[in-house]
């Protein structure tokens, strides 16, 4: 009776689109970044849901790496990742409400860039936070400017609860190894870590590079090694004059890369989106699909109808021109994307069913709905095809 009432409770709804993110895939990105430059650590980037993949999942998978800590952009999330556990340190980049702040006591480091008010109530309310101080260097966002830090170190000097921890700012272009931009916030920054060491302060963390950075600095080709001890012995720093990674930062703030979004292709893409066929139709020649009716069947064809739309975060810029997978075939989407409905060609599948699965998102590279292909063909990043993955999409680690 006891083991009937177990598998009772054990019991869950099965769901007809899934986001599957690999574990070892991610643990692999990470460890590999992390041999990149031995001196230099990964800090991963879990804002805006992990770029799509789930912060909690994402979290839980990277909380025994060793981390010096988690970036995210909020209080909340950062405190999704304080209710499920996570022991490794987390910094807070955005802004946040100070009155936020005295809500209650929490473990968090947060970066700070100018507002003299949030330093007041985090000494108050936050006492023994870690704090993060944010320079200007040169991207006119957010940030201390560099002609404004030694008085905001005036002021952090009177609130003794405070704990500088870290020195950040934020490379513009650091995939352009060519742009001089790169060169005078390099330059800003070493300025900036030289005024906070004849403070007097003590800066345990100091990062500026973010996964564009982290390569320019230290990787001049990509390597195709299969072993990882000798593709990190083969990486070397080049042109040390303009990046200088040992002495710039210890810290790279990780993001798209870690998610295996890159050009190198020693990465591992970590995220495949599916969904299932639920219903199958004959069209006949003439017959017009969707709203507006914008693709009409040139012959006889089956059409395919998956329960996964635009809301979901399949790209409208995908209707009548993009490809999903089934069975090892590319099938086309055909008409427009609805809210929450897509339809597909499957003519070519020998014999589709309902409940078949189909790869909306291809975790394989070289697939015509990678998400790095599929960026490319709305004319857009991947980040933005990555971010609008439904969050209530379920995740599952595989």
């Amino acid at each position: 009776m006891i083991n009937k009432l177990l598998k009772i409770f054990k019991k869950e709804y099965s769901t007809l689109n899934k986001i599957e993110i690999s574990k070892n895939n991610l643990i692999y990105n990470y460890r590999y970044l992390s041999s990149v430059n031995r001196k230099v650590k990964i800090a991963p980037v879990l804002k805006s849901n992990a770029y799509g993949h789930g912060i909690k999942e994402v979290a839980k998978i990277l909380d025994n790496a060793k981390a010096p800590f988690l970036c995210v952009d909020s209080l909340y999330e950062a405190y999704e990742l304080y209710k499920v556990n996570i022991k490794t340190p987390i910094l807070i980049m955005g802004y946040t409400n100070p009155e936020n702040f005295k809500v209650k006591k929490l473990p968090f480091s947060y970066a700070v860039f100018g507002a003299l008010e949030t330093l007041k109530i985090l000494n108050k309310y936050q006492p023994g936070c870690g704090i993060h101080i944010f320079v200007d260097t040169g991207m006119h966002r957010e940030g201390i400017p560099l002609d404004e830090l030694l008085l905001f170190l005036d002021h952090i000097k009177s609130y003794p609860n405070l704990k500088v921890e870290g020195l950040m700012s934020h490379l513009a272009s650091a995939n352009d190894r060519k742009d001089a931009l790169n060169k005078i916030q390099i330059s800003n920054f070493k300025k900036a870590l030289g005024i906070c060491r004849k403070k007097g302060v003590n800066i345990k963390w100091f990062h500026l590079s973010n996964s564009d950075g982290l390569y320019n600095s230290t990787v001049s080709t990509y390597h195709t090694s299969s072993s990882l001890s000798l593709r990190a012995q083969s990486l070397r720093v080049e042109d040390p004059g303009v990046y200088n990674a040992h002495t710039v930062y210890n810290v790279a703030r990780v993001g798209l890369v870690l998610y295996g979004i890159s050009k190198d292709p020693n990465l591992k893409p970590v995220l495949t989106l599916k969904s299932k066929i639920i219903q199958i139709k004959k069209l006949r020649k003439g017959d017009r699909v969707g709203y507006g009716g914008t693709f009409k069947a040139k012959k006889s064809m089956i059409l395919g109808v998956l329960p996964i739309g635009y809301y979901d975060g399949v790209d409208l810029r995908l209707s009548d021109k993009g490809f999903v997978k089934v069975d090892g075939a590319f099938c086309p989407i055909v008409g427009r994307i609805s809210m929450n409905i897509t339809t597909i060609d499957i003519t070519k599948l020998s014999e589709p069913y309902i409940g078949q699965e189909v790869i909306i998102y291809s975790a394989n590279p070289s697939d015509k709905n990678s998400v790095k292909a599929t960026a490319r063909f709305c004319k857009t990043i991947p980040y933005d095809i990555l971010i609008h993955l439904a969050a209530s999409t379920k995740r599952v680690v595989i």
